[in-house]
């Protein structure tokens, strides 16, 4: 699944327990300014979005959720017909990431329930 590069600087923000808030300020914005950045990120510069990967500490490429890569691979066979396998490979951020979400999910669960 593909998520959106909205959904993965949010994710992203989210995961290092910033406040839009906090990274507006960063940024040398107003929240209301970054909120709507990261709702439509398509409208950033280059330059704020290599600030954001600064601010967030990742690199560009992993910002805008283009760190996972398609290896494609041909076999022969006979007549010489090549079938194509596709693997798709996630990055050790993306799933470190959604670790750190789900286990913050699991502890809110508890917390739930134990009220």
């Amino acid at each position: 699944m593909k998520i959106s590069v909205a959904e993965n600087i949010r994710l992203l923000r989210e995961s290092r327990g910033f406040s839009q808030e906090f990274v507006a300020k960063k940024l040398k914005v107003t929240q209301q300014a970054y909120s709507n950045m990261e709702k439509n990120p398509d409208g950033m510069t280059l330059s704020r979005l290599k600030d954001l990967s600064i601010i967030l500490d990742v690199n560009l490429v992993t910002l805008i959720g283009e760190d996972n890569i398609m290896i494609q691979q041909n076999y022969n066979q006979k007549g010489g017909q090549a079938a194509t396998q596709m693997v798709f490979s996630q990055s050790e951020m993306e799933k470190d990431l959604y670790e750190r979400i789900i286990a913050g999910l699991k502890e809110e669960i508890s917390y739930l329930r134990n009220k």
